[in-house]
């Protein structure tokens, strides 16, 4: 994986978003390019997954990323 800061208006919204639909997810520290080129975002407790397209979407309007993919990239959380 390669760190990165592309994109990190749209990486750090959805991630904070996503945290409020899990409580679970912790706050972003960092986020990379993985071997699927999507963002793998390292949280202060585990890690998720958000497809570059999904970022890239949110910096440009917020409003066209819907509560349904959030909930999705949500779903990706994994406690490390």
């Amino acid at each position: 994986m390669t760190k990165t800061d592309r994109d990190i208006k749209g990486v750090m919204g959805i991630t904070h978003e996503a945290s409020l639909i899990d409580k679970k997810i912790g706050s972003y520290k960092e986020h990379f390019i993985n071997e699927y080129f999507a963002y793998t975002v390292k949280l202060s407790n585990g890690a998720i997954c958000i497809p570059r397209k999904m970022a890239e979407d949110y910096e440009v309007q917020k409003g066209i990323v819907t509560l349904e993919r959030i909930k999705e990239v949500a779903e990706t959380y994994k406690n490390i």
